[in-house]
């Protein structure tokens, strides 16, 4: 068997249900801001249950990262995507703000084993010269996903209004769940090998590998664009109800961030080459931090667009090229507890950041939410910027 078709054996299965389960995470995402409103939620309300959806993934990101080092990740994988259906199907079902909120712990849940595994089989199955090559077609399913779902759901929303023009979020929901469930047959066939035996002694403790130079910077990058996608998928709808943005417009925006970030990272392995990686890993926060500074200055349709096709472009490099970073900073044995690690911090940002957005809108105003991730974007380049720890070559 060639190396082409041995790679699509799980590489194939594994893109393409890393395509359902973020079109699946983005319905429920965006539907979720809305339900919150319609069930009689504040700004305040959409980021406490924007931030429910990271907490327990916080609280055990490092144990499964470690699970995963030691055992098959095909388990935790479709374990992933059958919580991660059952968190949309609560969703969908929800008829106050705490059983809402109980979903998003759900589908938060589900994303964190279905992440974690996906990223931990790229690491275990490819050699440092493949990395960026499978992180950039990881996450270039990850966009696609929320490419297709965010259309999808909002096209389903806006269509199945109430008799008196209220939004009715259930059908997009109920859409998000069947999407989870087909996306179970991809990840059942998905077979990966067994890991290398590897004595306790030789693996690193999460401490060692937060105290490696370049770990912190690598962590804090990643959390700052990871957080200012989870506030803009949250809050512009907000945003977009406060200015009399219709549904469909916000979804067209949020769509056109997602279309720029596949663009980005279907050219990232062309980029790497040309481009030197410390003047990509600082430009992808920095420019973001621009284009998301001029949202609330600006809430005109045709300038949020372009605004958000930016960020889109440069928030799609952050990811797979923090992934690639944390991975070659750490030993073979543990690049799975890495990207836990790495996971955890994400998390972190997704579980304070919302509620810090919530808090700061209720204050100051829905705009003050886009100073603060333009702000957290900033620092994130400028720390990149300025370190002398190791940055892959």
């Amino acid at each position: 068997m060639s190396t082409t078709r041995a790679e699509l054996r799980w590489f194939g299965p594994l893109v393409a249900a890393t395509v359902l389960a973020n079109a699946v995470y983005s319905i429920v995402r965006v539907n979720t801001s809305y339900r919150a409103l319609a069930l009689g939620g504040d700004a305040t309300a959409v980021g406490v249950i924007a931030g429910a959806f990271a907490l327990v993934p916080l609280l055990i990101a490092l144990p499964v990262g470690r699970a995963v080092d030691r055992y098959r990740t095909g388990p935790a994988i479709v374990a992933g995507t059958v919580l991660t259906a059952a968190g949309a199907g609560l969703t969908a079902v929800s008829s106050d703000l705490l059983l809402l909120g109980a979903g998003n712990v759900v589908l938060g849940l589900g994303q964190l084993l279905f992440t974690v595994s996906g990223q931990a089989v790229i690491a275990k199955l490819s050699t440092t010269a493949e990395l960026d090559r499978r992180f950039g077609g990881l996450t270039f399913g990850v966009s696609l996903g929320q490419a297709v779902g965010l259309p999808l759901g909002g096209a389903v929303t806006a269509a199945t209004r109430g008799p008196g023009g209220e939004l009715n979020t259930t059908p997009g929901l109920l859409v998000a769940t069947a999407l989870a469930v087909l996306a179970l047959p991809l990840v059942a066939v998905l077979r990966t090998p067994p890991p290398a035996p590897v004595r306790r002694a030789q693996r690193q403790s999460s401490w060692r590998m937060l105290r490696t130079p370049g770990m912190k910077p690598a962590m804090y990058s990643s959390l700052a664009v990871l957080s200012a996608t989870d506030v803009l998928t949250a809050y512009l709808p907000v945003f977009g109800e406060h200015h009399g943005i219709g549904v469909g417009v916000v979804t067209a925006l949020l769509t056109a961030r997602t279309i720029t970030s596949v663009l980005s990272r279907l050219l990232l392995g062309r980029l790497v080459a040309l481009v030197d990686r410390r003047l990509l890993l600082v430009s992808a926060p920095l420019c973001s931090a621009i284009a998301l500074a001029v949202v609330p200055l600006v809430p005109v349709p045709w300038v949020l667009l372009v605004c958000l096709a930016v960020a889109g472009f440069f928030m799609g490099l952050g990811q797979p090229l923090t992934m690639t970073w944390v991975v070659r900073l750490v030993s073979d044995q543990d690049r799975g507890s890495a990207l836990s690690l790495r996971l955890s911090g994400n998390r972190l940002g997704q579980v304070a950041v919302p509620y810090l957005a919530g808090a700061l809108a209720g204050v100051t105003g829905i705009g003050a939410v886009f100073g603060l991730t333009a702000g957290m974007l900033g620092v994130a380049a400028g720390i990149t910027a300025t370190t002398r720890a190791h940055l892959p070559s």
